[in-house]
């Protein structure tokens, strides 16, 4: 709307300093009354800014002038047309009956020099020009309330225009929400039912195992099942589900998530430094995302089946940092472009976060989380 105004006085501006070097010109030429004109037209800097400033501005040198010479004034006069038209276009509702205050009061200077004939004479002829001023101006009068209704026509099919395109996004978005809404609870039914089976299976395992070994790893899968459904319940749930399901996981879980890919086999050293800050959920959850994901590449690609993750804390940003040694025989690219780091991509660029993943002889997954507001983050 700044933008709208700022450009509309410009352009007016533009227009009173053509007019006003027009008039000059005339004055140059032998055109007498130049000056008023002149002074007239420099007016027309407020002509949409300020329309009932403008008119009242023009109508009264106008009126000056006629009181001073007793003439009309050419063609300084004809800006009382355009003030007419301005304030019927573009003038408030309460501008405009002061606008036709103001025209019958210059009409009625008018009327008074004709009656006491001072430069215009008093028989009928005499009132010609009134006649004819006055039928201009109605004239104009008429076609600035056209133009106004044209405007506010086009303004009232923009804003069908804009609720039209907000019903039919919030409607995509129902949709989608809706299609979400389905395919969580088809997600939930098979991985539940999926990892239920299995839990069942492990545990009935570990029932009848009699040696400590597969005991001890029928345990582990059962324990990783259930956690695993847990996570998966806590995902998908609804809003409107019970208090009872598990929250998501996030950076006070990092301790039984690192001890479960130990479990596994995995070597995993921490090193913590700095004061811990409490995060939003969402990047809690997201920032133990990455690290679960950084430890299964660690886990699947790594040499010697060790990982070192490193947590630093600062005032403005928490970096974290996961490092493993990497196969001679694995494939860098594939391993730089997988699925899984695709996620680690995402869920950086969706809090603002940089995320930095090299390939060499260690596989580094560098992720560094603003703690305040900031811009998007940057992926290399």
């Amino acid at each position: 709307m700044v933008s709208v105004s700022r450009a509309r006085w410009q352009v007016d501006a533009a227009s009173a300093v053509a007019a006003v070097l027009v008039f000059l010109g005339l004055g140059v030429s032998g055109q007498p009354d130049w000056l008023w004109s002149a002074v007239m037209a420099a007016v027309l800097v407020l002509r949409r800014t300020l329309p009932w400033v403008f008119a009242s501005a023009v109508a009264a040198i106008s009126c000056a002038h006629l009181l001073v010479d007793s003439r009309l004034l050419f063609p300084g006069d004809l800006l009382v047309l355009v003030a007419v038209y301005t304030v019927a276009s573009y003038a408030s509702v309460r501008a405009r009956r002061v606008g036709l205050v103001t025209g019958v009061v210059y009409v009625g200077v008018l009327l008074f020099r004709v009656v006491l004939g001072e430069g215009v004479r008093s028989s009928p002829r005499g009132f010609s020009p009134v006649i004819v001023i006055v039928a201009c101006m109605i004239a104009s009068w008429s076609v600035g309330l056209v133009e106004r209704q044209r405007r506010e026509a086009l303004a009232e099919a923009e804003r069908r225009r804009v609720l039209a395109e907000h019903d039919a996004e919030a409607r995509i978005r129902l949709a989608a929400y809706e299609e979400h809404e389905r395919m969580s609870n088809d997600i939930h039914d098979v991985l539940a039912h999926t990892l239920t089976g299995i839990i069942v299976q492990a545990e009935s395992g570990r029932a009848i195992s009699v040696d400590g070994e597969p005991r001890e790893l029928f345990t582990r899968i059962s324990q990783t099942g259930r956690t695993a459904l847990d996570e998966v319940r806590g995902l998908l749930a609804s809003y409107e589900e019970s208090p009872g399901t598990q929250p998501s996981p996030g950076l006070e879980d990092l301790g039984s998530l690192l001890a479960t890919f130990e479990q596994a086999g995995l070597n995993v050293r921490r090193v913590d430094s700095g004061e811990r800050v409490d995060l939003p959920q969402g990047m809690a959850l997201a920032i133990y995302r990455v690290v679960q994901e950084s430890m299964t590449n660690a886990l699947r690609h790594g040499s010697t089946r060790q990982a070192k993750l490193t947590l630093e804390w600062t005032s403005q940003e928490l970096t974290v940092t996961v490092v493993n040694p990497l196969k001679d025989d694995v494939d860098l690219a594939a391993v730089e472009h997988c699925r899984g780091l695709s996620g680690i991509r995402r869920r950086c660029a969706l809090y603002g976060a940089q995320a930095q993943i090299r390939a060499g002889e260690e596989f580094t997954v560098k992720t560094v989380w603003p703690l305040a507001p900031g811009p998007a983050g940057k992926v290399s």
